[in-house]
């Protein structure tokens, strides 16, 4: 994909396991990614020379934070000369039952998903306004990480579901006000991904493995490079008509599972 050549991404929760695999299919395109992640800046480091050691870097980044968001697009800006594309992979989750979510957990977990994916796009579009538009009027990317659950709910995931479904109306207001100006934005919202929190739940919970495994038509859970080529699609020049839309890859599971 050419045009993904010589692109300049921010991503937060780069380190993420989703984070990183978005990270590799653009390096992999020959774009240029700095990976915002709250993890020890060491850490994050070495990370960012696995993926690629010259066109890979990393930023200590809060997405709850606005100073910590604004300080890490800066470095963006300061690294690669500016950015292209933003990304927000950041996100948490806390699996409790509506009479069990806490006040802690439940700002938590608004705080990094909706508040944190706010905060990033405020930041991107501000520096993605500073790009001369293409013949086509376009300026810059921003592609928030959803989920199927937004419109779906989803047992015990009260708060995440909330936050999530509110991804979805916040992508929708950002793209209304910055079409005009030639930026567009989207979501990517994937399915049960064996990855990150979701695979550790997994891993350590039966009851959710049970019901996880019964969800996608598919059979499987998804893998997180099956996640990345949507992002890397509307990142692309394919997309710049695109607009204000949710790619959702799940497996189906949105379709509700029926065994005849």
């Amino acid at each position: 994909m050419d045009e993904i050549r010589d692109q300049r991404v921010f991503i937060s929760g780069g380190c993420g396991d989703i984070g990183r695999a978005v990270a590799t299919r653009f390096l992999a395109e020959g774009a240029s990614v700095v990976l915002g992640d709250v993890i020890d800046a060491e850490a994050g480091r070495k990370a960012a020379r696995a993926l690629h050691a010259e066109r890979a870097f990393f930023v200590a980044c809060d997405v709850s934070s606005g100073p910590s968001v604004n300080a890490a697009v800066d470095f963006a800006r300061g690294t690669l000369g500016g950015i292209d594309t933003a990304i927000c992979c950041a996100g948490t989750v806390a699996n409790e039952s509506i009479l069990n979510i806490t006040p802690a957990h439940w700002q938590r977990t608004l705080s990094v998903n909706l508040t944190g994916s706010l905060l990033v796009a405020q930041a991107a579009a501000r520096l993605l306004l500073k790009n001369k538009p293409t013949g086509k009027n376009h300026r810059g990317t921003i592609i928030l990480t959803g989920s199927w659950v937004q419109n779906l709910p989803w047992p015990e995931g009260g708060s995440y579901c909330v936050s999530k479904a509110g991804q979805e109306m916040l992508m929708k207001v950002i793209a209304q006000e910055f079409a005009a100006q030639g930026i567009t934005c989207n979501l990517v919202s994937p399915g049960i991904v064996y990855a990150g929190l979701s695979k550790a739940i997994y891993d350590r919970d039966p009851v959710y493995r049970q019901r996880a495994d019964a969800t996608a038509p598919l059979g499987r859970l998804c893998a997180p490079d099956e996640v990345a080529g949507a992002f890397l699609y509307l990142a692309g020049a394919d997309a710049h008509y695109i607009t204000g839309a949710s790619i959702v890859v799940d497996g189906g599971a949105s379709l509700v599972r029926r065994d005849t």
